[in-house]
């Protein structure tokens, strides 16, 4: 099942089940594509005003690459679903006899390492979408200045939840060089859309105070 086609109350209904699936990756990589869309819209709004025609051509260039990063994160909700139910399934392998544990402990290895790249990826695209959000808020379309800072929190929880799921699969990965080299990229993403949340909010409550 695509989880991604649900309707917003039947997935909210899966997170609250028992199932592990989808958790917390998904539901990441879910709040930055709506990041992404707010950010998709505000640029068309501003390419649609004719108050905005000195922008209009980079607000389309945004609302196009917001788009796009919209569709990879709805891939991504799906993707950390189907990375995890492989790591579960790894876990469930018989260990009866040594053989049996080494293949075990290897296919575990294996699937941890794969289950850490749908969260990377919805790192990197939210980052990219809050980096959108901090060029837009300075020339978007003032009406819906609100939204951009709406996408800018959203991108930002996006890139923490989704940190937290790549820390806990490289907690348990042998190769420690790999671990580290995915928690370097987590942190400096982290820092970065900290940074330009802040400075986003910062010109979006000023906006508003100034309307």
């Amino acid at each position: 099942m695509n989880v991604s086609t649900l309707a917003l109350e039947t997935y909210a209904r899966k997170l609250a089940s028992a199932d592990p699936t989808p958790g917390g990756g998904s539901a990441s990589a879910a709040v930055g594509a709506y990041a992404a869309g707010l950010v998709c819209m505000v640029a068309s709004l501003t390419a649609e005003s004719p108050k905005h025609d000195a922008a209009a051509l980079r607000a389309k260039e945004i609302g196009d690459r917001a788009r796009g990063l919209m569709e990879a994160l709805l891939r991504s909700v799906d993707e950390d679903v189907t990375a995890f139910d492989e790591v579960s399934a790894a876990y469930k392998l018989p260990k009866a006899s040594d053989a049996d544990k080494a293949a075990r402990s290897a296919a575990i290895q294996r699937a941890l390492l794969a289950a850490t790249e749908p969260p990377m990826r919805i790192i990197d695209a939210a980052l990219e979408t809050c980096r959108l959000a901090a060029e837009l808020v300075d020339f978007g379309n003032r009406n819906a200045i609100s939204d951009v800072g709406c996408a800018a929190l959203f991108a930002g929880a996006a890139v923490q939840g989704a940190a937290l799921n790549v820390g806990i699969n490289t907690k348990s990965l042998k190769d420690r060089v790999v671990a580290d080299d995915y928690a370097k990229r987590s942190r400096e993403a982290l820092a970065q859309v900290d940074l330009l949340t802040e400075v986003i909010l910062g010109k979006v409550n000023a906006g508003i105070a100034g309307a």
